[in-house]
C-alpha cells in the first residue's frame, strides 16, 4: 500500500555533499520565499473637490510652503475651423474716387445709397480679414480671388496676381475674366499677355476662367450655347485653366450640355447654379443633378444671399447629396454677402447643418469639403 505522506517527505532528505566530501547530515533548512503581497483593497480615485489652506490663525505664516503663482492655463483650443476660401471678391473702386481700379457694375448699385452702406464702400483684404474674424466657428488661411467687373481686365488680373506674390496676402489663386464669349481669338489675346518665359507658360497663380451669365438683362438661358462662346471655351480649354459658371437655374440643363462637350476640361459651378433663383427647388434639383452626370464639375456651396429662397439650407443639402463628398467646394459670396448684410458665416453655418444631417460630419469629410477638393481643383500645393 502507498506510504504515508509523511513518509514520503522524509525519504525524499538526500544529503548535500559539501567541497572535500563531508555530508551536510543537517541539511540546513531555507527559509520559505516571501508570500505575495495581498493585492490593494484601496481604490485609487481622482478627487474633484479638495480645499487646501495654511493660515487659519490671525497672523499664521505658512512657512514651510510660500505661496507659488498657479501655472499659466493652457490656451484653449480653437473651435474656428480652418478652411481654403474658394470664392472672395475685392474692390476698392466702387465709388467714385475710389482708391482702386473703377468697377462700373458695382458702382451703379452705390446709386442713392449713403457713403458706408451697402456697396457703397471699399471692399479691400483687410475688410475681408475683418468679416473673417467676426466669426466664431471659421477662419480662413488660404483664399481664391474671383473677378468682380473690376477693369479693365487685364489690369483687375495683374493685380490680383500681384496679391498672390505677396506673402502676407491671403490670395494664393486667381479666377479671371478671360473674354471666352468674344471667341477664341479674343481668348488668346487676353492670355498672351499674362505669358512669360521661353516656354509662354502662364503663371501659376492663375487657376480658372469665368464671365457670369447675369446681368440686369438676362441672357438667355441658352447663351452658353452660343457659338462664338464655344470657340472661345474650346481656346482656353489647352491653356490647363478651368471654367467657372455663374448662373440662374434655368440655364443648368444648357450648362449641362457644355460639359459633356468639353470631358477633360474642368468645370465648377458657383453658388449651386442658383444665381438669382426663386423657389423652385424641384426643377433645379433636377436640372442640378443632370449638371452632375459630367464627372468633370464641381460644385461651390454657397452664395445663398442672392438665392431668393426662404430655407436655402434644403439647397445646400441637396446639392452635397447630388454631388457627393469629393465634389463640392466651401465658399460664400464676399463682399456681394456684406453689402446685403449677411454675416460672412452664414453659409459655412448652412454648410455645416447639412453635413450634420447627412451624417458627415467625421473629420475626413469635412477636410475634403473644406480643404482637400479646394486643393485639387485649384492645383494648390
Amino acid at each position: 500500500s502507498p506510504a504515508p505522506s509523511s513518509q514520503l517527505a522524509a525519504l525524499v532528505r538526500v544529503p548535500v555533499h559539501m567541497e572535500g566530501g563531508a555530508a551536510d547530515s543537517a541539511s540546513t533548512p531555507v527559509a520559505p520565499a516571501p508570500a505575495a503581497a495581498p493585492a490593494s483593497k484601496k481604490r485609487a480615485v481622482i478627487d474633484t473637490h479638495v480645499h487646501l489652506a495654511s493660515g487659519w490663525k490671525e497672523g499664521a505664516a505658512d512657512s514651510a510652503s510660500p505661496p507659488v503663482a498657479p501655472a499659466p492655463a493652457a490656451a484653449p483650443a480653437s473651435k474656428k475651423r480652418a478652411v481654403i476660401y474658394t470664392h472672395v471678391h475685392l474692390a476698392s473702386g466702387c465709388t467714385e474716387g475710389g482708391s482702386g481700379l473703377p468697377n462700373y457694375f458695382f458702382r451703379k448699385l452705390c446709386e442713392g445709397v449713403p457713403e458706408g452702406e451697402g456697396f457703397n464702400q471699399e471692399w479691400s483684404e483687410d475688410d475681408f480679414r475683418r468679416s473673417v474674424a467676426a466669426s466664431d466657428v471659421v477662419e480662413v488661411d488660404q483664399a481664391i480671388y474671383v473677378e468682380c467687373f473690376n477693369s479693365p481686365i487685364e489690369a483687375e488680373t495683374q493685380w490680383a496676381l500681384d496679391l498672390c506674390a505677396d506673402p502676407e496676402s491671403l490670395v494664393v489663386g486667381v479666377v479671371a475674366k478671360v473674354p471666352v464669349n468674344e471667341g477664341a481669338e479674343a481668348v488668346e489675346a487676353f492670355l498672351t499677355q499674362f505669358r512669360v518665359g521661353s516656354a509662354a507658360a502662364l503663371p501659376k497663380a492663375l487657376k480658372g476662367a469665368r464671365c457670369i451669365f447675369l446681368g440686369e438683362e438676362m441672357p438667355p438661358a441658352d447663351a452658353c450655347l452660343d457659338a462664338k462662346f464655344l470657340e472661345g471655351l474650346a481656346a482656353l480649354e489647352p491653356s490647363g485653366l478651368h471654367w467657372e459658371w455663374c448662373c440662374q437655374p434655368c440655364a443648368l440643363p444648357h450648362v449641362a450640355a457644355v460639359c459633356a462637350r468639353f470631358p477633360n476640361m474642368q468645370f465648377v459651378l458657383d453658388h449651386c447654379g442658383h444665381d438669382d433663383g426663386e423657389e423652385d427647388f424641384d426643377t433645379w434639383a433636377d436640372a442640378l443633378e443632370r449638371v452632375a452626370l459630367n464627372p468633370n464639375v464641381v460644385c461651390k456651396m454657397g452664395g445663398c444671399e442672392k438665392w431668393g429662397v426662404k430655407n436655402p439650407q434644403r439647397y445646400v443639402a441637396k446639392a452635397l447629396e447630388i454631388f457627393g463628398i469629393d465634389r463640392v467646394l466651401y465658399e460664400s459670396n464676399w463682399f456681394v454677402g456684406a453689402a446685403l448684410g449677411e454675416p460672412y458665416d452664414r453659409n459655412f453655418r448652412h454648410l455645416m447643418k447639412s453635413l450634420e444631417f447627412l451624417d458627415w460630419m467625421s473629420e475626413e469629410k469635412m477636410t475634403k469639403v473644406f480643404r482637400e477638393n479646394a486643393k485639387r481643383v485649384y492645383r494648390l500645393e
